[in-house]
């Protein structure tokens, strides 16, 4: 699983304007429930924990939507609860309905929340699955920069294995409160030593999850 980030200051790839492309905070919630596909509590529970959502419309219909969490976030499928620093923001919870696929509103709307949120924050944080190759892509044409892998150790525990010596990747392991770690990690980032799956006997066949809908980007 990939830690990519963004910093102020960092350059912002232009990508050809989409005329009928309007981003803004989810003011509705019945709305963003019924595109995100959850309660209203869990919204209500989501915006009390500060987390604050957002939806791209065409031509005012909601497309995508995405979650920046600014003062405290997991990662389920790691088992990770981390604090977010001030000016850090960690987005998370993105997704374009099937039927507005392949316009590239992902790269847009990560790019739009940069341009709204970043009056107060200075490094935009978010992952993506090895296997979702269109979350990684849409990050890339954002702007975002892979820094580390992260990955169960063979003990259990989780670890970031730098793409590359920088202090970006030494922050982001201190932002998730996990290790810096050269090799020892799983073959699947799902899995740990002592668990049996096909992506130990073949990476590239991995089956450990059935993608659904809303973890599919553009």
């Amino acid at each position: 699983m990939a830690l990519a980030t963004w910093w102020k200051n960092d350059p912002i790839p232009g990508l050809k304007l989409l005329p009928d492309l309007t981003v803004e905070r989810a003011a509705d919630d019945t709305e963003l429930a019924q595109l995100n596909r959850v309660s209203l509590e869990e919204l209500h529970t989501r915006r009390s924990n500060g987390h604050v959502p957002y939806i791209a419309y065409l031509a005012g219909i909601p497309a995508a939507y995405g979650w920046v969490a600014t003062q405290a976030a997991s990662i389920g499928e790691l088992g990770l609860n981390f604090v977010v620093p001030d000016r850090d923001s960690y987005l998370w919870d993105f997704a374009t309905h099937p039927r507005w696929q392949g316009r590239g509103l992902y790269p847009r709307l990560l790019q739009a929340i940069i341009q709204h949120e970043s009056d107060g924050t200075e490094r935009f944080w978010i992952i993506h699955a090895p296997e979702n190759l269109p979350s990684g892509a849409g990050m890339g044409k954002a702007g975002f920069k892979a820094v580390g892998q992260l990955a169960f150790l063979s003990e259990g525990r989780v670890g970031l294995a730098p793409l590359e010596a920088s202090d970006r990747v030494q922050i982001g392991a201190a932002l998730l409160g996990v290790p810096l770690v050269e090799d020892d990690l799983s073959p699947c980032w799902r899995c740990m030593e002592e668990l049996i799956c096909t992506c130990r006997l073949s990476p590239d066949d991995c089956t450990c999850a059935t993608p659904v809908w809303h973890s599919t980007l553009d």
